[in-house]
């Protein structure tokens, strides 16, 4: 299922908001280069799910999860392209999420998205104003592979490369 346009998204954005596959081959194929993006982990660990993520997991509020923050980037670490936060039931882990626990600086996007039956949840496009900076686009989606879900939420930093394509 697509996402609707949002009514003020900026066109040279919008490509990337609806991508219905993961960022990293997009990414890819806009940085010209095999070895990027690279991801930078922020933060990981097991901690209490946020309200947002325990109602699209359909969780109890304060369930336990696995979560990563990261950073996409290209050949500049500096100049990160997305910042992305993924999380998932800590049950889960037994159920064959143990290898997204260790993906250190390589994006998630590849390993979830080779499964052919992973399925996602329809892409909720928002926006958020930053006090004296320009809005920050965002994304976010449940993505379902059989008894397993993890949410992803995705914003678009500022140094986004230009669209070239959704890769393969």
């Amino acid at each position: 299922m697509r996402p609707r346009r949002h009514p003020h998204a900026p066109a040279a954005l919008w490509p990337w908001l609806r991508l219905p596959a993961s960022f990293t081959s997009a990414l890819r194929r806009a940085y010209g280069a095999a070895e990027w993006p690279r991801a930078r982990v922020i933060a990981c660990g097991r901690g209490r799910a946020r309200l947002e993520e325990s109602k699209a997991l359909g969780l109890r509020r304060g369930a336990w999860v696995y979560w990563r923050e990261v950073q996409l980037h290209g050949p500049d670490a500096q100049r990160p392209a997305i910042w992305a936060r993924s999380s998932f039931p800590l049950r889960a882990i037994g159920q064959g999420l143990l290898p997204l626990t260790r993906h250190g600086g390589r994006p998630i996007g590849n390993t979830l998205f080779r499964h052919r039956r992973l399925r996602r949840s329809p892409i909720q496009i928002q926006v958020h104003p930053v006090f004296g900076e320009s809005r920050r686009w965002r994304r976010s989606s449940v993505l379902r592979r059989g008894p397993c879900r993890v949410w992803v939420e995705e914003h678009l930093l500022p140094d986004l490369p230009h669209w070239r394509g959704r890769g393969r």
